[in-house]
C-alpha cells in the first residue's frame, strides 16, 4: 500500500457544506449519524421508521429517524517554498514537502474532498497557486510544478499573506514548513487562519538536527541568506546544539497549541502510522 493510500484524517468537527462526502456533517440528509427522532407527519418518509419511539408515544403518532449528511471538506496544503526548505540532509527536505503534498492530494481525491494548494516564499507564488478541484490531473499538475520549483526567496514572509486566498468556508489547512523562522511569525501566521483547522506539519532532519560530537572542522551555511561560517566541532557544542533544539521544538509546540493544534513532526520520511495516529489523539 502507498503512503497516500494509507493517509487518513478523521476529523472531530462537523462540516457545514452541502456536498455529499465522507466527513461528519451538520444537514439532515441520508446517512448512518443519527440525529434524533421525529414524527411522521413533519417528515414525511416511512424508510425510517423508529418502532421504539413510535411505540412508547401516548398520542399514538408514528415517528421515524432523522439522519445526518456526510458531507466534503475543502483541503489546503499551504507550502513553504523558501530556500531553507532546499536543505539536503538524510533526505531532500523539499522532495519531501513535494511527497507529502502529493499524498494529501490523492488521499483528498480518493475520498471526494475538494483540493487546492498555495505556495509562499517572500510572497504567494501565483504561478504555483490550485484554486480548489476535484480533479486528480490538476492536482497532479499543480504538484508537478511545485516539484520542479527551484526556490528563491530568503523568508517564507508570504505565508502571512496566505489567509485572503484560502475558501470561505472552514477548511483543513496542511501547512508544510521547516518553522525556521521567528515565533512572532508562526505565531502570526497561525492567528491568520484561526478560521480554519491547521495543521502544522513541520519537516525537520536528524542530520540538520544533531551535530557530530567529534572533534574537527564544519562549514555552516545559512541556506536563506547564503552567508558561511567555519565552527570548530567538539563534544561540548554537539551537546549544546540538541539543547537547543529540544527547546526551539518546546516553544514551536507551545505556540502551536495556542491555536488548536499541536504540530505533527515529520523527520527524514513520512510515516503514515504516526501521520493518522496524529488525527485520532488530536
Amino acid at each position: 500500500m502507498s503512503v497516500a493510500q494509507a493517509l487518513a484524517y478523521p476529523l472531530r468537527w462537523r462540516s457545514r457544506a452541502v456536498t455529499p462526502g465522507a466527513h461528519r456533517g451538520t444537514l439532515s440528509g441520508p446517512g448512518h449519524d443519527f440525529e434524533r427522532s421525529v414524527p411522521l407527519a413533519g417528515n414525511r418518509d416511512a424508510r425510517r421508521l423508529d418502532l421504539r419511539a413510535s411505540l412508547r408515544d401516548p398520542f399514538e403518532r408514528v415517528w421515524v429517524r432523522l439522519f445526518r449528511q456526510q458531507a466534503t471538506v475543502p483541503v489546503v496544503v499551504l507550502a513553504d517554498v523558501s530556500r531553507s526548505m532546499d536543505y539536503r540532509g538524510v533526505t531532500h527536505r523539499r522532495a519531501l514537502m513535494v511527497s507529502l503534498a502529493e499524498a494529501l492530494a490523492e488521499a483528498a481525491w480518493r475520498i471526494g474532498d475538494p483540493f487546492s494548494l498555495i505556495a509562499c516564499d517572500e510572497a504567494p507564488r501565483r504561478e504555483l497557486a490550485l484554486p480548489q478541484c476535484r480533479s486528480s490531473a490538476g492536482a497532479r499538475a499543480a504538484i508537478a510544478r511545485l516539484r520542479a520549483f527551484e526556490p528563491q526567496g530568503r523568508s517564507n514572509a508570504g505565508l502571512m499573506k496566505a489567509a485572503a486566498l484560502l475558501p470561505h468556508r472552514r477548511s483543513l489547512v496542511f501547512l508544510l514548513t521547516d518553522a525556521h523562522m521567528p515565533l512572532e511569525r508562526l505565531d502570526k501566521v497561525l492567528g491568520s487562519l484561526c478560521r480554519h483547522d491547521v495543521v502544522p506539519v513541520l519537516l525537520g532532519d536528524s542530520r540538520e538536527r544533531h551535530a557530530s560530537a567529534r572533534w574537527g572542522i564544519a562549514r555552516l551555511q545559512d541556506m536563506e541568506s547564503g552567508g558561511e561560517r567555519l565552527l570548530l566541532l567538539r563534544p561540548a557544542l554537539a551537546r549544546a546544539f540538541d539543547d537547543a533544539d529540544d527547546a526551539r521544538r518546546h516553544a514551536l509546540r507551545r505556540t502551536c497549541m495556542k491555536h488548536g493544534r499541536p504540530p505533527l513532526f515529520i523527520d527524514d520520511r513520512i510515516d503514515a502510522t504516526l501521520f493518522n495516529r496524529y488525527f485520532f489523539h488530536t
